[in-house]
């Protein structure tokens, strides 16, 4: 009773401070001008603002709505209608979730330019607008974790009706029909932490299909919750949709762009109403947890978050510069970097002639900025940036971007570390990765493969078999090659029995008749189930394909051609595919400040096992170049011998 009490008193306060707001002259000028834009439409908006005239606090967030509805749009049209019938037909597939290359091509033939955009303010429709409003506002004054929910943070965290340029539906209604009495069901507490807890397993044990093949619109909502495909944008997209159907308070932080790669990435934070902080959760098994700020161990180097209204004083900093990418300039996006990591800043040397300097990441072969920094003289300030990220001051030229100084990075004990290469003294390098194994990868490699038995017999139901494998370590180069324990036994059959607890999930999986690995062996998987799961892909010599059975401890048998004696194995786990391509050449670059990259001298053809070997500077940042495929890949110094990547630099100032 007592919490109802309360709850009453702060709807209250809350309404009398919203309606003194709402009436203030610059916000019912804002909302003029808003009007103004909408065209044609402006009677929709006009009859929200009539429908809420004796409920101030409904009439403030619709306000709210509508001043910052410019700028929010979506993509309609015969194109986006198109991707129901793209992705539906995965839901049926066993494994392989792949679509058709001659799907891919149809699609990336077309441009976004080519769809329809609607802009909200034009578009919007004073039912769908209000519905939004009266069920966000029943969420956050009947759940009883939202009793300390301020209505700005309601505002930003519960009220949106859109995410990014998905189209305009009804996502609400639907998505508290499913996901709203299965959460009733499994929690009745207070506590907002372990409610977005339990829906978040709710939400994981109905299933995902990742499918990263094209770039679209944000998809529909109903689309993702039938269905339930997409890549990483996706997926959160959906958890936003259901968590504030729920009345659970979230919001969207993300990357604009890794260090470790050139993708961005996302995940949720839920506001937590007994600490005041958000807590990240939702991707790469991080769940919400009060106690440890949980981490997803992917390198970052700043961290924003997503806004529905438009941040004023963002944009600002890059008002003069148009040739910022709109990841860096999105109006609707504000840093939060010091949620994660400890505040601090880094004064450095930048040769720039009054232009604007900027911290940026290098990314293939490009500079990509993601935040501006403040200049002095000669010099420039970053602030809140992640340690063990490497760093390169930029300035804009001709739509471009271009080094203005050395490259630097903050180390673990907080020194900062510039990178002024010296040509005077080389080191060597020997490597066989293109990229860094990220830590979702090697956990993935290790659960598939680590514990898995092969076995040989003469005979097919396996009578006397020899075990001529047991996968005991992590495989972390390209093709394993195992010794086979009895090489001068004659077999006709092997089986493959997947980990523990496992399925069956593997790259390429040859066998030889000779120690020099010219004499291939084949064979077939006569099994009429596992042949439904592809069994051509363990032999397809396509790295990057994977063959799966979806049954956990699941086993197949491989018929050889012939009997014969195995002398040697190759294995390939399933992996990123970034490793050095036996027989492709290669060359490497080092950074000299302000005049580039630099070439480090001869081209390197990687060996049979695809191992590359160079002769560099010390003390420098370094880029490698896939000459044959023309394909630039990810930076790194070296250390001890060895590639070090920038999630290789470990974790320092992260907020606890």
């Amino acid at each position: 009773m007592r919490n109802i009490v309360v709850k009453a008193v702060f709807i209250i306060l809350a309404g009398l401070l919203s309606s003194c707001a709402s009436s203030a002259p610059d916000e019912s000028e804002a909302v003029n001008n808003v009007l103004d834009k909408a065209g044609h439409n402006r009677g929709e908006l006009e009859k929200v603002l009539r429908h809420y005239s004796d409920d101030s606090l409904k009439l403030a967030a619709a306000r709210w709505l509508i001043v910052n509805m410019p700028g929010h749009y979506s993509f309609d049209g015969p194109q986006v209608d198109m991707l129901d019938s793209i992705f539906r037909p995965l839901k049926s597939y066993a494994v392989n979730f792949s679509l058709d290359p001659e799907v891919v091509e149809r699609w990336n033939s077309q441009s976004f330019a080519d769809f329809t955009r609607k802009d909200h303010v034009r578009y919007i429709k004073a039912d769908m607008l209000i519905r939004n409003i009266d069920m966000a506002f029943q969420e956050w004054q009947n759940r009883k974790w939202n009793h300390n929910l301020t209505f700005d943070e309601f505002c930003e965290l519960l009220l949106p009706y859109t995410l990014g340029d998905a189209r305009l539906s009804d996502w609400r209604t639907e998505y508290a029909s499913h996901y709203r009495p299965k959460l009733d069901s499994a929690y009745s507490g207070d506590d907002v932490v372990e409610a977005a807890s339990v829906l978040l397993r709710i939400i994981q044990s109905e299933g995902w299909i990742y499918n990263a093949q094209l770039i679209t619109p944000h998809l529909d909502p109903s689309l993702l919750l039938d269905v339930r495909i997409g890549y990483n944008r996706d997926f959160i997209d959906m958890l936003v949709y259901a968590m504030r159907a729920c009345g659970i308070p979230v919001a969207i932080d993300q990357l604009l762009i890794s260090p470790d790669n050139k993708n961005s990435h996302k995940w949720i934070v839920v506001k937590d109403d007994e600490t005041g902080r958000y807590i990240p959760f939702g991707v790469d098994s991080m769940e919400p947890n009060r106690n440890i700020h949980p981490h997803d161990g992917r390198k970052k180097g700043k961290v924003y978050r997503t806004t529905y209204a438009r941040q004023n004083d963002h944009i600002k900093q890059f008002e003069n510069i148009r040739s910022l990418p709109l990841r860096v300039v999105n109006p609707n996006i504000i840093d939060v970097s010091t949620e994660y990591f400890e505040p601090d800043s880094v004064k450095i040397h930048a040769d720039s002639q009054g232009e604007d300097v900027y911290l940026a990441l290098p990314v293939m072969d490009e500079w990509r900025p993601i935040d501006a920094g403040r200049k002095e003289g000669d010099s420039v300030t970053f602030y809140n940036y992640e340690a063990g990220v490497y760093y390169v001051p930029v300035i804009p030229k001709d739509n471009l971007f271009y080094p203005c100084g050395y490259p630097f990075f903050k180390s673990g004990n907080g020194q900062n570390i510039v990178l002024e290469p010296n040509v005077n003294k080389k080191v060597r390098i020997k490597m066989t990765r293109l990229m860094p194994m990220r830590p979702i990868t090697l956990s993935r490699i290790i659960s598939d493969m680590v514990g898995v038995v092969i076995e040989a017999d003469t005979n097919e139901d396996f009578s006397n078999p020899d075990t001529i494998l047991v996968v005991r370590d992590t495989i972390v180069d390209r093709r394993h090659r195992y010794a086979i324990p009895y090489p001068n036994k004659t077999y006709g059959y092997i089986r493959y029995t997947a980990a523990p607890g496992q399925q069956v999930s593997l790259a390429e999986l040859e066998f030889y008749a000779d120690k020099a690995e010219t004499m291939n062996i084949s064979y077939t998987v006569p099994d009429p189930v596992v042949e439904r799961s592809g069994p051509q892909y363990l032999y397809d010599k396509n790295y990057e394909s994977r063959f799966t059975i979806p049954v956990s401890d699941a086993s197949f048998i491989m018929k050889l051609s012939r009997p014969t004696q195995i002398k040697s194995m190759r294995l390939t786990a399933r992996n990123d595919g970034y490793f050095a391509v036996p027989g492709n050449e290669y060359r490497l670059y080092y950074l000299d400040g302000a005049n580039g990259w630099i070439n480090t001298g001869d081209s390197c053809m990687a060996d049979k096992e695809g191992t590359l070997s160079f002769l560099v500077p010390e003390n420098a940042l370094l880029k490698l170049r896939d000459i044959t495929d023309g394909l630039d890949y990810q930076v790194f110094t070296v250390q001890k011998g060895k590639a070090c990547y920038a999630i290789d630099l470990g974790f320092y100032n992260l907020v606890k």
